[in-house]
C-alpha cells in the first residue's frame, strides 16, 4: 500500500471511499455521519453494512514482505468503529485484529467465543449490550486477551464459561467530586476475574474501591484516577501486584505488609502525604523480601492534580476558553497563597467579575463555571463551607 497516494476502499460498495493514510498509522477509523470529519478517515451511515473483507488486500510493510503469512491482510492492526454492522466478528474468525474498539448505538448480542480480536473495547451508552465470551471449541484458546468495557457498566450482561481474559472497566462518572461516590454494580458473571483494571477521571466523582469486594480472587489490580473508600482493598487477601495511578487522595490507604502476598507496588502522580508513608513502607517490604519492579514516585499536591486535570473550560468555544483558562490558573495560583477568607472571596470575585464579561456563556458552561469555583476554594487551605462559596457567587454573576 503506497501511503502516498490516495487509495480507494470499497467498505459500502465498489470504491465507495477514497483514503489517504499517513506513512506509520497502524489504525483505521469508521465514524458515523455526522461526526468530525477530520477526527476519522471514513464515515458511514450506522446502520451500514460494512464489507470488512476490502481489508484483505492492505498490509504493512511487514505484511507486503511475508504475504504468505497473511492471505487476508494485515493492515490495520487497529479498528475504532462507530457503527451497528456485527461483520467484524465473522471476518477475525480468519484474520487475526489487534484491536477493535467498537462503539455501537442500538441494543448488542455479541458472539465472541471465536473472535481473533486480541484487545476488545467496547462502550456502552443507553442501550443494553450482551457479550458471549463462552469457551471457544479448542481448549487451551482464550477468545481474548483483553476485555475492555466503557460507559454505563450497568448495561453489560457478560456470559462467560471461558478462561477470563484480562478485565479494563472505565465508567462514565460525573464530572462533579462532590456527589456521592461511584459504585461498579454486580457483575455476577465475572465474580471469578483475577486481573482488573478501572479507570475514572483524576478530577471528578469518585470511585467506591468497596465496589471491588464483588471479585475476591483479584491478583493483580490496577486503579487509576479518584479513588475512595480505599481501606476497604484490605479485604482482597490474593492480591499480588497493585497499581495506584493519579490518585487525588489516599487516605486510609491500608499499609503495603496487608497483603502477605504482594510482589508488585507501583504508586504514580498519587497524593503526596500518603505516597511518603507508601514509599517508605516499600523500602521496608522490599529488604523483607524480593519484590518485583515496584515503585513510588511522582507525588503530587491537590493544587497539581487542579490545575493539571480540573479546569473545567476545555470545552468551551476556543476563544471564551483561552480567556477562562488563563484567568483559572491566575485564581488557582493566588487561592494558593490566600491567608484569609477575604483573600479567597476577591479572587473568586475576581474570576467571576471576568466571566460575565465573555459573550454566549451556555447552561452548560454556567455549571462549569460553579464547578471551577468550587475546586478553586478546595484548593485553598482554609475551612470555608460551601454556602459561602454560594453567595460569594451569586452576589457577584450576572447569568
Amino acid at each position: 500500500m503506497d501511503r502516498n497516494t490516495p487509495i480507494y476502499v470499497s467498505l459500502i460498495g465498489t470504491n465507495s471511499h477514497q483514503i489517504k493514510i499517513p506513512a506509520g498509522q497502524g489504525s483505521f477509523s469508521i465514524g458515523r455521519i455526522g461526526m468530525d470529519k477530520k477526527k476519522v478517515d471514513v464515515l458511514v451511515d450506522e446502520n451500514a453494512v460494512i464489507n470488512w473483507d476490502a481489508f484483505n488486500i492492505f498490509y504493512t510493510p511487514h505484511g507486503q514482505q511475508n504475504p504468505h503469512l497473511y492471505p487476508y491482510g494485515n493492515w490495520p492492526r487497529f479498528f475504532y468503529y462507530w457503527g451497528n454492522d456485527q461483520g467484524f466478528i465473522e471476518w477475525s474468525k480468519k484474520r487475526v485484529i489487534e484491536g477493535f474498539s467498537w462503539r455501537p448505538t442500538q441494543a448488542i448480542c455479541l458472539d465472541l467465543s471465536h473472535a481473533q480480536i486480541h484487545n476488545f473495547s467496547i462502550k456502552a451508552d443507553e442501550h443494553p449490550i450482551i457479550l458471549d465470551l463462552s469457551h471457544p471449541d479448542d481448549e487451551n484458546k482464550k477468545a481474548l486477551y483483553s476485555l475492555h468495557l466503557a460507559g454505563h457498566i450497568e448495561h453489560f450482561e457478560i456470559i462467560t464459561t471461558a478462561p477470563y481474559p484480562h478485565i479494563r472497566i472505565e465508567p462514565t462518572t460525573n464530572q462533579d467530586p462532590m456527589i456521592s461516590a461511584y459504585h461498579l454494580p454486580v457483575m455476577k458473571n465475572l465474580a471469578a476475574i483475577t486481573s482488573l483494571d478501572l479507570t475514572v477521571k483524576p478530577l471528578g466523582q469518585a470511585f467506591d474501591c468497596g465496589s471491588l469486594l464483588q471479585f475476591p480472587n483479584l491478583k493483580n489490580l490496577n486503579l487509576t484516577g479518584n479513588i475512595t473508600n480505599t481501606t476497604s482493598l484490605k479485604q482482597l487477601h490474593r492480591l499480588e501486584r497493585i497499581g495506584i495511578r493519579y490518585a487525588v487522595n489516599l487516605e486510609g490507604f491500608p499499609a503495603l505488609n496487608t497483603w502477605e502476598n504482594l510482589t508488585s507496588f507501583i504508586g504514580w502522580n498519587i497524593d503526596e502525604k500518603i505516597g511518603k508513608r507508601l514509599n517508605a513502607e516499600l523500602k521496608h517490604l522490599a529488604k523483607e523480601k524480593q519484590l518485583d519492579y515496584s515503585s513510588v514516585s511522582k507525588l503530587r499536591s491537590s493544587i497539581w492534580f487542579t490545575n493539571e486535570y480540573g479546569i473545567p473550560f476545555e470545552n468551551w468555544e476556543s476563544c471564551n476558553a483561552k480567556i477562562a483558562i488563563k484567568a483559572y490558573k491566575f485564581a488557582l495560583k493566588e487561592i494558593s497563597k490566600a491567608k484569609t477568607k477575604q483573600d479567597v472571596e476577591e479572587v473568586i470575585i475576581e474570576l467571576v467579575a471576568m466571566v460575565n464579561t465573555l459573550p454566549n456563556i451556555e447552561t452548560v458552561e454556567r455549571e462549569d463555571i460553579g464547578l471551577a469555583i468550587q475546586q478553586l476554594v478546595e484548593a485553598s487551605t482554609l475551612d470555608i463551607d460551601q454556602e459561602t462559596v454560594n453567595t460569594w457567587f451569586d452576589e457577584i454573576r450576572d447569568f
